[in-house]
């Protein structure tokens, strides 16, 4: 493996995004299992939630898991199942089993971890539920875009993250898989890389 010297200071706070960097996660099949549920094809159930306002909107907090899934019973003109829906729309992430020894060396360093995510409420149930090891246990606080009523890239989302960890935002790094996402975090004044793989991160934090 290609050693690098890394371009950051050390922080005195790091921050993870959730999606594709500690669990992998495919819309594809959360869409395949509503849309059976809902006996459409699946680029109907798509084209649903997916190109229009709602995901946004449950991400966000702007709509319970109910009415997400009573706004799709209403386009699809059926009754669905609120409980069972949420369920298949969850139901769709891998855990990332090479981000845990970049966990276990930000620790030893004695930096603070925290978790910055735009997620729903339905998908943060389950994996809690799950009790993935790359999630349970590791960070303090959780920052979510649906309780926060603001997702990255927007200004907001970062802010309330740089107070809650009580650090200035200069002694904070984030990775994220999105670019506009980790460009969100630059604007506001943090370090911040993309994430392309576990490799590639503790190449950076070995350097710390």
């Amino acid at each position: 493996m290609t050693m690098v010297k890394s371009e950051f200071a050390k922080p005195e706070f790091m921050y993870f995004d959730l999606g594709n960097v500690l669990l992998y996660f495919d819309h594809s099949l959360a869409m395949r299992s509503m849309a059976k549920i809902a006996n459409v094809d699946p680029q109907r159930m798509h084209a649903v939630i997916m190109q229009s306002d709602l995901q946004i909107e449950y991400e966000t907090g702007l709509i319970t898991g109910e009415e997400f899934i009573d706004r799709i019973a209403q386009s699809l003109d059926r009754s669905l199942d609120t409980n069972e829906m949420l369920q298949a729309a969850a139901d769709m992430f891998v855990p990332n089993a090479q981000i845990l020894p970049v966990l276990h060396h930000v620790k030893s360093l004695g930096i603070p971890i925290g978790l910055l995510s735009n997620t729903c409420e339905a998908h943060w149930n389950w994996i809690l539920h799950m009790e993935y090891p790359q999630v349970v246990d590791w960070f303090v606080p959780v920052i979510l875009s649906f309780e926060a009523k603001s997702m990255k890239p927007d200004s907001q989302i970062y802010r309330i993250a740089a107070e809650r960890a009580g650090r200035e935002p200069s002694k904070i790094f984030f990775t994220d898989d999105r670019h506009d996402n980790v460009e969100g975090a630059r604007r506001e004044g943090w370090m911040a890389e993309p994430f392309t793989s576990a490799d590639r991160l503790m190449d950076i934090v070995r350097h710390w």
